[in-house]
Formats: structure tokens, sequence, C-alpha cells
């Protein structure tokens, strides 16, 4: 699965450009404080898992042309590479949130969100 997600991670990175416009449509996002503001959907001053799965996870969506729940290679750029489901997908981003979840109250605040996340 580590795999599948370094491939899809490459895969993003490339693929950035064609979903900037997207993540960019309301400014770039320049400070932890930006990015708490975007992520935190429901305004309570944090980040719970599932806005940092929907946050991080707007590109694999946007990946998976078909709508089958798996990125395939065929929707990788260059058409090449592990297909990698969005239950993999969610698991690998669970799996940074705990990281970065340094106090381990299950959210995610400015700090945190500024740090990078631990191995």
């Amino acid at each position: 699965m580590r795999r599948a997600i370094r491939h899809l991670g490459a895969a993003l990175i490339c693929a950035a450009p064609s979903f900037a416009g997207a993540a960019l449509a309301a400014g770039p996002v320049t400070s932890s404080g930006d990015y708490l503001a975007r992520m935190d959907t429901d305004g309570d001053g944090r980040v719970s898992l599932p806005e940092f799965q929907a946050w991080m996870g707007y590109a694999f969506e946007r990946m998976d042309v078909d709508r089958d729940g798996v990125v395939s290679a065929a929707e990788l750029p260059g058409g090449r590479g592990k297909p990698i489901s969005l239950a993999e997908h969610r698991a690998a981003l669970a799996a940074t949130f705990a990281r970065q979840d340094r106090d381990r109250d299950g959210y995610l605040d400015r700090r945190e969100l500024a740090a990078p996340p631990q191995r």
C-alpha cells in the first residue's frame, strides 16, 4: 500500500497544476491559518479527520475520472503506476493525520497543521 500511496503522491504532484484552479479559487494558501480556515468547514477552529480527508482528497476525486473509487494506472499522469483505492488513500491520510495530531485530541489546530508530520 505504501508504494501505491507514493505513486499516487507523485502523480498528484505532477497533476497539481490542473487542480490549482479549484484549490486556489479563494486565493492562495500562504499560512497555517489559511489552511485552518479553508479546511475547518464547521468553523470550530480545528480540523477533524473527515475535514482533513476531504481537503486532502480533492485531487484523488478529480483523478478518478470513471468514479469507480480507484485511481487506476490509466487515470494517472503518464498512464503508469499502481492503482489505489479511495479506502487506501483515506487510510494513508488518516495515518498522516494521526502523526500530526501531537496532542492526540483527535483534531488538528493551527500549530499542528504548521508542523511536519511525525514518523
